[in-house]
């Protein structure tokens, strides 16, 4: 998802004549702090499966996992387009430092969890949704900063990130080893307050400005998310649509919670009218598009949480799964430096190698179920850290085609639906696993969920081919 709030814009807004951003000076505390935020967002959840197999093991199966991923996923997708909203009227720092304490919160309280439950609300709920927050700052500030050293230094973020999902495996099997679950859960939070640091470096852009040899620079300059509340009232048809008072009696506090609550309601149907366009839900290209890259993304995410379940049952040691794991992001990372330099001398249709890439998915989440062997299980991990470059990376491109002209809406819609889509799916491959008790079906569902995205765009791609002949 990261890549996906990268591309973003925003409205213009006009700074003082001669005055443009920094393109480095306290730009480059901004890319420390947004290189520390997903270091440890993402490199400590590439290792949850290695963290929590023993405790689910404890609770009796790993059934919960899916939930929990599902959870924290849901939740952090939710929070990340409130956060969103939230950045037209608080300052990056504001919310910022709103995201970072909910991180830690969430690290602080799973410290002490003994059951499945209270893991899907403290990891789940708390921690993704700080994380959640977290991700439109951090990259919303990063545009404000950087403009042609932009490319330049979020590829030095993505290696950092990169660099973290590779060794954030090793350095939690050898800190359970040394020191037990708990206290591994304390350090982890202790290395997590870094990023009240991170969110702290957030200044507005405005405090660093510098003044431009162009003396006309600075009056139309760009700046994502940064913009006022939108003025314009929500369409009189969908208030109309809220329930009201319909002539029953109630004493005067009911009636003033009632107003309250309806209040409420439809306060939330104007922020959301007002910054999710649903016009696009009435082509059917972007719907399939929408729909597939949706599940292909379930599918991604689930497979990086229930892999290292699936090493275990196969009678693995920790240092063999987090080998596993490490080889696969190393793999990530390595094609996504080979497909930077491939695109940088040819053009690519990202549509169709997504596309390309999925099927390839369907057949690896099967294969690699068909056969415990370690050196295979390691050249399955291997080549799916390869094709997984083409989900991860792409999909914003895919978005940005079935929406150019809309790309900020689009991907709204991609974080609501993906998430929504992960609440649910996930939960039912726990069940699915509890039904079973083997994690074949497991990867079978998630195969499936990119059979869906599979079948999805080859029946758009023959009914459009034929509308348009």
């Amino acid at each position: 998802m990261d890549e996906a709030f990268a591309h973003c814009d925003g409205s213009a807004k006009k700074f003082k004549k001669g005055l443009v951003p920094p393109d480095g000076g306290w730009g480059y505390m901004i890319a420390v702090g947004v290189g520390f935020t997903f270091m440890l967002g993402f490199g400590s959840s590439n290792a949850f499966g290695i963290l929590f197999n023993n405790f689910f093991m404890e609770q009796g199966g790993a059934s919960g996992l899916p939930l929990v991923i599902g959870v924290y996923n849901g939740a952090l997708s939710i929070a990340g387009f409130l956060s969103g909203i939230a950045l037209k009227k608080y300052s990056f720092r504001q919310v910022g430092l709103v995201g970072a304490g909910l991180f830690v919160l969430g690290d602080v309280m799973t410290i002490f969890v003994q059951k499945t439950y209270q893991l899907v609300f403290t990891f789940g709920v708390i921690r993704g949704a700080g994380f959640g927050v977290m991700i439109p700052v951090s990259f919303t500030a990063f545009n404000c900063y950087f403009t042609k050293k932009r490319t330049t230094m979020m590829s030095a973020n993505q290696t950092m990130s990169s660099m973290a999902s590779i060794t954030f495996p090793m350095l939690v099997t050898y800190l359970l080893a040394e020191y037990g679950f708990r206290w591994t859960l304390i350090l982890i939070m202790a290395v997590d307050l870094h990023l009240v640091f991170a969110m702290l470096v957030m200044h507005p852009v405005e405090w660093h400005l510098i003044k431009s040899d162009d003396p006309d620079a600075g009056t139309e300059l760009t700046i994502s998310h940064v913009k006022k509340l939108k003025r314009d009232s929500c369409d009189e048809s969908v208030i109309k649509m809220l329930p009201g008072n319909r002539g029953e009696e109630f004493d005067v506090d009911t009636a003033e919670r009632g107003k309250r609550h309806e209040s409420l309601q439809k306060s939330v149907i104007k922020i959301i009218y007002d910054n999710i366009e649903l016009d696009l839900l009435k082509d059917p290209r972007f719907v399939s598009t929408l729909v597939g890259l949706g599940f292909a993304f379930v599918s991604d995410v689930t497979y990086l949480a229930m892999e290292p379940m699936l090493l275990f049952s196969y009678g693995f040691s920790k240092i063999e799964v987090a080998t596993c794991v490490m080889v696969g992001a190393l793999a990530d990372l390595v094609a996504r430096l080979l497909l930077a330099v491939f695109t940088y001398f040819y053009v690519v249709d990202s549509r169709k190698l997504f596309f390309a890439g999925t099927c390839v998915t369907v057949v690896l989440r099967i294969a690699l179920v068909s056969s415990g062997a370690l050196w295979y299980v390691f050249v399955m991990t291997a080549v799916s850290g390869l094709v997984r470059c083409s989900v991860q990376v792409l999909f914003p491109l895919v978005l940005a085609t079935a929406a150019p002209d809309k790309f900020p809406a689009a991907l709204a819609l991609h974080i609501l639906f993906s998430g929504a889509l992960m609440l649910m799916a996930d939960p039912l491959i726990g069940v699915l696993y509890e039904a079973t008790g083997s994690y074949v079906f497991c990867f079978l569902a998630m195969s499936f969920c990119c059979l869906i995205c599979v079948v999805l765009w080859t029946i758009e791609y023959f009914v459009y081919r034929k509308s348009n002949k």
